[in-house]
């Protein structure tokens, strides 16, 4: 019997975001002294824990997508939203 476990490789898709200098220099940092780690095997685990909290919060995997996401920013649409300076409160002394 053949006790080898032929896994076939998941299909990859390239996707290209911007993220904060100082996360993406500890990210190096960290492929670099972790023997055997990627940026991409380093980005792909953390996704995937992220993804995991997400759907335990949610109770259960999120359903799939009605539509297509909207490229770019997403825009709030809650009409009641203030600026951040209208919640500034003056303090006298």
């Amino acid at each position: 019997m053949n006790r080898f476990v032929y896994l076939r490789p998941q299909k990859r898709q390239r996707m290209t975001v911007s993220l904060p200098a100082d996360l993406l220099e500890r990210m190096r940092d960290a492929a670099y002294w972790t023997s055997g780690t990627t940026m991409a095997g380093l980005i792909s685990s953390a996704i995937e824990d992220l993804l995991h909290n997400l759907e335990s919060q949610n109770g259960r995997p999120f359903s799939p997508r009605l539509q297509d996401l909207k490229p770019g920013r997403p825009r709030s649409n809650k009409p009641n939203q203030s600026s951040v300076s209208e919640n500034i409160q003056s303090v006298s002394r």
